[in-house]
C-alpha cells in the first residue's frame, strides 16, 4: 500500500510538472508571436505594375475597414471611409518609419510610436511627422476587386 501512495505522488507530480512546462511554453509563445509578426517583413510584390487585393485582403477590408498590403515592396494602408470610398496611403510614418493604423471611429490614421495623427488623405493633423503620408491610386473594379497602382500621387 505504501508503494502505491508513492507511485500516485510521482504521477501527480509528473502531471503538474508537465502542466507547468506547457503553460510556460504557451506564455512564452504568446509574448514572442506578436514581436515576430511585427518584425517579419511582408512579401515583396512585383517591381512594377498595379497590385490587386486578394480575396482574404478584401474580406479583411470589409470587416475591419482597412488592410495593409505589399505594393512594389512597400507597405500600403488601404482603407474605406464612411462614404465607402477606397483610399490608399503609405503605411510607413514619415517621422520614424513606424507602421500606421486606421482608426475607423475617429476617421483618422494613427501612428502609435509618437501618437501622430493623419487625416484620411495622409495630411498631418498632430504629432511630430514632418510631411504627409504619400498617397497611392486605389480603384474599385467592376468585379468588386480593388486595384492599387504602384505609382504615388502627390499629397495635397
Amino acid at each position: 500500500m505504501a508503494g502505491n501512495t508513492s507511485n500516485q505522488k510521482s504521477t501527480r507530480r509528473g502531471f503538474f510538472d508537465f502542466l507547468l512546462g506547457a503553460s510556460s511554453v504557451a506564455w512564452l509563445g504568446s509574448l514572442l508571436y506578436p514581436v515576430i509578426r511585427y518584425l517579419k517583413p511582408l512579401d515583396r510584390a512585383g517591381a512594377i505594375g498595379p497590385t490587386r487585393l486578394t480575396k482574404e485582403e478584401l474580406a479583411k477590408l470589409e470587416k475591419e475597414r482597412f488592410v495593409i498590403v505589399p505594393v512594389s515592396g512597400r507597405r500600403v494602408l488601404v482603407l474605406q471611409n464612411a462614404a465607402q470610398e477606397v483610399l490608399a496611403v503609405d503605411a510607413k510614418c514619415t517621422h520614424e518609419g513606424c507602421t500606421v493604423q486606421f482608426l475607423p471611429a475617429e476617421s483618422a490614421i494613427w501612428c502609435a510610436c509618437h501618437n501622430a495623427r493623419f487625416d484620411l488623405d495622409g495630411r498631418v493633423l498632430s504629432g511630430p511627422p514632418p510631411r504627409p503620408l504619400p498617397k497611392y491610386a486605389a480603384e474599385r473594379q467592376e468585379d468588386g476587386g480593388i486595384l492599387i497602382v504602384a505609382e504615388r500621387r502627390q499629397s495635397e
